[in-house]
């Protein structure tokens, strides 16, 4: 029988929906057996330590996204500590949430529709030296749509936080992003805070369920 899981994301804005396909992929790469039965998600205003004083998440496990903004990882993750919640899990890119999403062409040219238009996208593992990832994903789905305008340029750009969530669904693997340090330390804090850890680690005879550790 499979195990069934909700869960919260935390997030500064809308666009920051990109990340639930992502941690979607990153469960069920730990735990192929569960099924995802809801998700939730609340934007956050004012300190970690502030928003969860007055918010209750809804679901079992919670998803708190936080961009470094230039502030080391570890700085960041050590803001986490205040919060005792032992299902939370940080994630935070380097810069944006869009980081993620930037390495996949296909992703990008089927959200707009189009498939055989050139452009390039970074290798994955210089994804964290972009120094502005929401335009950089939005300039390439610009070229992706062969760059229109007028009033198809007016419709893009209304739809633009959309396209990005869209890049995001049409990802299948996210294994690319092991090599970036701030997604190494989601998928271990993930696995370390799972709420099936137990059962997962019984089923692979007791040792560490994941292949990048």
């Amino acid at each position: 029988m499979s195990r069934q899981l909700t869960y919260c994301l935390v997030a500064d804005g809308g666009t920051d929906r990109l990340l639930e396909p992502i941690i979607d992929w990153s469960i069920q790469r730990l735990d192929p057996d569960v099924q995802i039965d809801g998700r939730s998600f609340a934007k956050r205003r004012g300190t970690l330590e502030a928003f969860f004083d007055r918010y209750d998440p809804d679901g079992m496990m919670t998803f708190v996204h936080r961009d470094a903004e230039g502030t080391p990882l570890t700085e960041r993750l050590a803001e986490f500590d205040v919060l005792d919640q032992k299902s939370m899990v940080p994630v935070i890119p380097v810069r944006m949430s869009e980081a993620w999403i930037l390495f996949d062409k296909d992703a990008i040219s089927e959200a707009v529709g189009r498939v055989t238009l050139p452009f390039s996208v970074p290798r994955a593992s210089r994804l964290e030296e972009i120094s502005d990832p929401k335009a950089c994903l939005d300039e390439m789905l610009l070229r992706a749509a062969g760059n229109p305008r007028g009033r198809r340029l007016k419709r893009f750009n209304r739809e633009i936080v959309n396209l990005r969530v869209e890049v995001a669904r049409r990802i299948r693997d996210f294994s690319p992003l092991d090599s970036l340090p701030a997604f190494r330390a989601f998928q271990n804090t993930l696995e370390e805070r799972y709420i099936y850890r137990r059962h997962i680690q019984r089923e692979s005879g007791g040792g560490s369920a994941t292949p990048w550790t």
